[in-house]
């Protein structure tokens, strides 16, 4: 048995800094520890201050999904101080975060996965498509996504760092005439999905409900010949539905609209669909640069004081655990708890692989662009946007929301007027998290095992797998 260790640091084309350390036998990854390397300290920056430095502070988490933060920091904000807020913030909310979420994906397919395709070996189809910065869909794809922008900019006055989401809903109320250009360039949007990326009318796409029916649809028509298919056909040509599965447990904390309206369902789907509760999730720091704790500790009970010292650690991220357990989050997991039929049939065929993690977050993309238009036509400018919300003395409240890349958590307690404890879990802590208390390796270092890495110079596999959970170490290392 021929074993090496090698770390690989940092990772192009990735949110942030990354090092993963994998022990290689015989040409395939055994073990692998996955790194967050730059510590940043939101958390203690936000004690002592007023509650709602929360919306201003923590939106810059990220540059990529700054909205969502916003969001998750105004419903722990609300649910500290007991508001509501009306069905046209909830509406205008959900367009926010769909679009967010959809120029979040087409990011990182176009500029971090599929670029990926262009290396050995050579693709000319690839190369002419992905190779950065000219690639043919690239371009086409950075000039929608700057048009699917400006249904963002109407709604949150700019992006990123948006403040028009607060605590009792949006300060952006939007009138007819805005309503009409968002559906404009809305349109203008889903054209691109359907000639660019598809090849084919979205409803067509969303009327597949089986791998079988996938099948089936890349043999018709020109369908191949679109985005997706040339992603699929690379796929299969390089293996990925053979490489990063691993024994997964999937959690979303849902997706929901005015009264209660479910667009994905929350859960926690391990083997099979279970609730979702937010008081079964804690956080481990046996490897984490932090003062160290006793097992697994509520995000209402956590901090986050630096250790760089502690030689047994080694990475600036936490460990969220759910019941105990780790969980994957993210697009996949969205599907998997809302049952759709073509991600859960893929599942059910390939596993929770490369694949069809990246396969799942290219469905939402189109799951979302058929979904934006109806909750903007359910907007009415005639009513209440935002409702007044009283300054919080004492409290404690949690925000969940599903961001881009998977279910994220702010953890608010207020005494004397002034946050006590602030505590942020991301989903990319989750994804890419250390081992926990029990040993037990995140989602990332699970799945990183036997995958092959033929040249360590080169380990494109390797980057593939890491690639399908689409990192943010920016906010992981808060």
């Amino acid at each position: 048995m021929v074993a090496k260790t090698i770390s690989f640091s940092p990772f192009a084309r990735l949110e942030g800094d990354l090092q993963v350390r994998v022990e290689i036998e015989d040409g395939i990854i055994a073990r692998s520890q996955a790194s967050g390397t730059l510590y940043r300290g939101f958390e203690p920056m936000l004690r002592g201050r007023d509650p709602t430095d929360a919306l201003v502070i923590t939106c810059r988490l990220c540059g990529q999904c700054g909205l969502a933060h916003s969001t998750a920091a105004a419903a722990a904000i609300r649910a500290a101080a007991g508001v509501s807020t009306p069905p046209n913030a909830q509406l205008a909310t959900n367009v926010m975060l769909a679009i967010e979420t959809v120029i979040g994906h087409l990011t990182h397919f176009y500029l971090s996965f599929a670029p990926d395709f262009a290396d050995p070996p050579v693709d000319a189809e690839a190369r002419r498509r992905f190779l950065p910065p000219a690639g043919e869909s690239l371009a086409r794809a950075m000039l929608a996504r700057e048009e699917i922008l400006g249904v963002l900019g109407l709604l949150a006055g700019k992006w990123p760092n948006t403040l028009a989401i607060q605590p009792g809903g949006v300060t952006r109320p939007v009138d007819a005439s805005e309503i009409r250009r968002a559906r404009g360039l809305l349109g203008e949007f889903v054209e691109f999905l359907r000639r660019q990326v598809l090849g084919c009318e979205v409803d067509e796409w969303l009327a597949l409900r089986s791998a079988a029916d996938l099948d089936r649809w890349m043999g018709q028509g020109d369908h191949e010949a679109g985005d997706v298919g040339q992603f699929i056909r690379l796929s299969f040509q390089r293996g990925l539905e053979l490489i990063g599965a691993w024994p997964a447990r999937f959690l979303s904390s849902g997706w929901s609209g005015p009264r209660d309206e479910v667009w994905s369902r929350p859960g926690f789907h391990d083997g099979q669909p279970g609730e979702f509760s937010p008081e079964q999730i804690t956080e481990h720091v046996k490897y984490s640069w932090y003062d160290p704790q006793e097992g697994g500790v509520s995000p209402f009970d956590g901090e986050t004081d630096p250790a760089p010292q502690r030689s047994d650690a080694y990475s600036w991220a936490k460990a969220p655990r759910y019941a105990g357990e780790p969980a994957e989050t993210g697009p996949l997991a969205r599907m998997v708890n809302d049952r759709d039929g073509l991600v859960t049939d893929l599942l059910r065929r390939h596993g929770p692989s490369a694949f069809v993690r990246q396969m799942a977050r290219m469905h939402e993309v189109i799951r979302l662009g058929g979904q934006i238009g109806s909750w903007l036509e359910r907007i009415d400018p005639e009513e209440p946007f935002c409702n007044p919300a009283p300054r919080i003395e004492a409290g404690s409240g949690v925000g969940l929301v599903e961001a881009p890349r998977g279910t994220l958590g702010h953890w608010l307690r207020v005494e004397g007027g002034r946050i006590r404890n602030y505590q942020i879990v991301t989903p990319t802590g989750w994804n890419l998290s250390p081992r926990d208390s029990r040993d037990q390796p995140g989602p990332l270092e699970a799945a990183l095992v036997g995958t092959p890495v033929s040249d360590p110079d080169r380990p494109v596999l390797m980057s593939h797998v890491v690639k399908s959970f689409d990192p943010c170490l920016f906010c992981t290392v808060h």
